[in-house]
């Protein structure tokens, strides 16, 4: 096996064990928390402030886990530590039997809560540090072109999305196959961690960088509001349309318990998503992009997610199994074309702070904001009924939905076009 083909799959290999760590726990542990025959029994502003706490953390943690692989720390070091944080708050995660009290409702300080701070602390600057680690290493590579390399980061960063999809199957089979061992969610999650850990450790040394950038350049991208037309209209439209990306990671495991899907399936059907992001990127995105342009795209892409939150609305189990593949359509077409937007408006000299702010804005304050409000929805249309809580589903789907149907119309009226210079083509790298 030649070096670069080597780093190549170890790189992939802590990618796969990364996001596996991840989609362990994600998908079903507001199903598990909010089980009415489980442990747990939390209501939904709980549920939604513990899926909260990782939105939270990439608002405040990245930027210091950046500067110190920037300035300090090896990329591998500090992947493998982190991996092996976020193994043994998982471990002690899976034998939490309390959600935790809260600091105003939204800080764990004890229970499963306060050990998710401690996970999310450790997993949320690995988001951005695991692309830069695998980017420094293919721009190492001898002999290989720019698209070679192009290509390579969308198949290491793809395996991401697999580790995700596989794990949910991971789960399924050890919740059915190993009930006389009790196995939940964040078990698998840590021996994932376990591996993403020594994975990370076995890539080739990424140093710092020696010519780390200026820490403050972050700021300079906030002149993109006050020099590129429709910018402003597009960050607040954006914000919206992320806050209701999470109505589907914090409530769609409660909702299709409550359709009769079984607890132990719940990821593997969720899964559908990623399958489908992967067919989109691949194959959907490009051709909607070249075909119709970054608004047609966006304005498809968040209609995508209205409509499956009226299909959920309407409490069909086939129609409602079927919309899941939808999520994944939506995140191709709106997030990874507001990436491809920025890379274009942005100055190059600010391109990477620019891309910084916009996921600040989406994957922190906006599903921040989305996992409080989904969790407050949920108590709001809650009653309880004959000593149970009977969740009135419909209504709290209603709302998701119209934020997305006008955030698609805000595209479609204040979105613009960005300049294509001749010659220039999109690059697609997930």
């Amino acid at each position: 096996m030649s070096k670069n083909l080597r780093t190549r799959v170890l790189l992939g290999a802590m990618m796969f064990f990364q996001y596996a760590a991840w989609g362990a726990w994600a998908p079903v542990l507001g199903a598990t928390l909010g089980s009415e025959t489980g442990i747990f029994k939390a209501p939904g502003a709980a549920i939604g402030a513990i899926f909260g706490i990782l939105w939270l953390a990439c608002i405040v943690v990245p930027f210091v886990g950046g500067q110190l692989v920037d300035r300090k720390v090896p990329g591998q070091i500090f992947m493998g530590v982190a991996g092996i944080v976020c193994a043994g708050s998982a471990y002690v995660m899976s034998s939490q039997t309390q959600v935790g009290d809260m600091i105003g409702g939204l800080i764990p300080v004890s229970g499963l809560g306060l050990w998710l701070v401690v996970w999310s602390i450790a997993f949320a600057p690995t988001i951005g540090i695991g692309n830069s680690i695998t980017l420094h290493h293919l721009s190492q590579e001898e002999g290989s072109t720019e698209a070679e390399r192009e290509k390579a980061f969308s198949i290491i960063r793809t395996m991401g999305t697999i580790g995700w999809v596989v794990v949910a199957f991971a789960v399924m089979w050890a919740k059915e196959n190993l009930k006389s061992i009790p196995v939940s969610e964040m078990t698998i999650s840590t021996g994932a961690a376990v591996l993403w850990a020594i994975a990370s450790f076995l890539v080739p040394h990424t140093p710092p960088k020696t010519d780390a950038p200026d820490p403050w350049a972050f700021m300079k991208a906030f002149e993109l509001f006050k020099k590129v037309p429709g910018f402003t209209a597009f960050i607040l439209i954006s914000l919206v349309a992320s806050a209701e990306f999470q109505f589907f990671y914090t409530l769609s495991g409660q909702f299709l318990g409550s359709l009769g899907v079984p607890e132990s399936q719940i990821a593997p059907y969720k899964a559908t998503s990623q399958i489908a992001e992967v067919i989109s990127l691949a194959v959907l995105l490009p051709i909607a992009i070249r075909k119709f342009g970054m608004r047609t795209t966006l304005v498809i892409g968040t209609l995508a997610w209205a409509l499956r939150y009226f299909i959920f609305a309407t409490k069909l189990v086939t129609p409602v199994v079927l919309s899941l593949s939808l999520h994944g359509v939506g995140f191709a077409f709106v997030f990874v074309t507001s990436y491809f937007y920025i890379d274009r408006v942005a100055p190059k000299d600010i391109r990477g702070s620019a891309q910084s702010m916009f996921t600040l804005v989406t994957l922190g304050v906006g599903n921040y904001l989305g996992s409080i409000l989904s969790g407050k929805l949920q108590d709001g249309f809650t009653t309880v009924v004959n000593g149970a809580n009977v969740v009135n589903w419909p209504m709290i789907f209603i709302v998701p939905a119209v934020l997305t149907l006008l955030s698609a119309i805000g595209f479609q009226l204040f979105f613009k076009e960005p300049k294509i210079t001749e010659g220039e083509e999109i690059k697609l790298a997930h």
